[in-house]
């Protein structure tokens, strides 16, 4: 299933947009001035895809939808009562859901305030630091503001973690379900890094995680290190997927080498052998070079005349060797990619991976360039990169805000394409918003303009 339209009334109390995605590129991007709701589109769309209704409790607005291509659709209605304006609280939400010409309407509340309730609340606010403190059906700070259950856990996503997911979706309405399409958010802030125990994407969207464990990092420096550290754990996990696949086809070898010869299967020929030979030892030498392998093992020359000894054999060794360094194919084909890109884009630099060290990065004059050290521009250009490479999700939806922070107008220009690529590899799609004609480039039919009721349209567009 997949989003084929989002639509939003009277966002900020002004704003009516509508945007298609059914490009059949897989990329939908929006543009318009500041203010006029690029980046909360993308965030009221995360919280839909993933039930968490956060967003919707603090940005005004009346009605947000969503249209699917099995041609179902969810609709949130929002309504403020005067006493929830009073208490602080957002609104009062309608969710109608329909598929198959049925609607169902469920509404969510803010938690009564009940016995049972408090005792609920008073375990998740174990994880709520201060200021925060309980009070009533939620949280004051110690100015007084109120703070709702779902606004603090925007706040304190692993507050969440103290209470069943069963109580949890209970205590807000029983509504709130994600809809079953991953999403991943690129956010315009790439270069902070995450706080510790904190999920990426459920932080990425409100507040930016505090840093008191270690106050002397920058957060750009903490961001691209984590992800150089994620590298090195994604290559010991495929390392230890190859360690199990040639143990068991080592371990079996004698056996099905017998059994082969005993039934007498059709060896390859040897000029097959000696191609599909040839072949693997490209692929053991590319792995090498990405450092996925160690040098050794690397294949000799043979010949077909050296095929020839060995028939039965060598058609099962050749089998079992493709199979082992499969287990590398996914990962080597993403790593190849990044280093592609980044070759193409970094100057007097050169991006190598280490399957101990993550990122290492050369300089022409020679010496290793402390990650830390890179400029602006190239942390994000890598961490964008990693991101959408490493981190989305197959067959989902990849949101992106503001590709253009710190890039080089020459990298804006080539992001579309390489988003394109991407999309293509693993089966997702894509929204983005930016400010940047030159991401956009001559793709123009590619995007949707979110305009005010006093706009006019943009001429390059329509």
């Amino acid at each position: 299933m997949r989003i084929k339209q989002v639509a939003v009334k009277k966002l900020f109390g002004i704003f009516d947009h509508r945007i298609p995605m059914d490009k059949p590129e897989g990329v939908t991007i929006i543009h318009g001035p500041n203010g006029f709701g690029k980046t909360v589109m993308l965030k009221m769309i995360a919280g839909a895809l993933r039930g968490d209704p956060s967003i919707f409790q603090t940005i005004p607005f009346d009605e947000f939808r969503l249209e699917f291509d099995d041609e179902s659709s969810w609709t949130l209605r929002a309504r403020r009562e005067r006493s929830s304006r009073k208490a602080g609280f957002g609104p009062q939400l309608t969710l109608v859901t329909s598929k198959n010409g049925q609607e169902n309407t469920a509404t969510l509340r803010d938690a009564p305030d009940s016995p049972s309730n408090r005792q609920i609340l008073n375990l998740i606010d174990t994880s709520v630091p201060r200021p925060y403190a309980r009070s009533g059906a939620g949280w004051r700070d110690n100015a007084g503001t109120p703070y709702s259950l779902d606004q603090i856990l925007t706040l304190f996503p692993d507050a969440a973690s103290t209470v069943p997911p069963e109580v949890l979706a209970r205590l807000r309405g029983g509504v709130w379900k994600p809809l079953g399409i991953d999403v991943f958010v690129i956010e315009a802030n790439r270069l902070a890094a995450t706080g510790p125990g904190e999920r990426k994407e459920r932080m990425t969207y409100y507040s930016p995680p505090s840093y008191d464990d270690d106050e002397s990092m920058a957060p750009g420096q903490q961001r691209i290190n984590q992800y150089s550290a994620d590298l090195v754990q994604r290559i010991k996990t495929v390392r230890s997927d190859y360690a199990k696949v040639t143990q068991e086809r080592d371990s079996t070898f004698p056996e099905r080498l017998i059994q082969f010869m005993r039934t007498d299967e059709v060896p390859l020929g040897e000029s097959d052998i000696v191609i599909k030979l040839k072949e693997l030892d490209q692929k053991r030498r590319h792995l090498i070079g990405l450092g996925f392998l160690d040098k050794e093992g690397v294949l000799g020359v043979f010949r077909d005349e050296d095929a020839r000894l060995a028939r039965q054999a060598l058609t099962i060794y050749v089998d079992d060797v493709g199979r082992k360094l499969s287990a590398f194919d996914d990962m080597a084909g993403r790593s190849g990619k990044l280093i592609e890109i980044i070759k193409d884009r970094f100057e007097y630099k050169t991006l190598g991976i280490h399957r101990e060290q993550g990122f290492v990065v050369e300089s022409e004059a020679g010496g290793r360039v402390n990650l830390a050290d890179l400029s602006s521009g190239e942390q994000h250009e890598l961490i964008l990169l990693y991101e959408l490479l490493f981190q989305t999700p197959k067959n989902g939806l990849i949101l992106v805000d503001e590709p253009e922070i710190s890039l080089h107008v020459a990298w804006q220009s080539r992001f579309l394409s390489d988003l394109i690529d991407v999309l293509r590899l693993n089966g997702a799609y894509a929204l983005v918003a930016t400010h940047s004609p030159t991401v956009i480039g001559t793709q123009w039919d590619l995007t949707t303009e979110l305009r005010g009721p006093k706009s006019r349209p943009d001429p390059r567009r329509d």
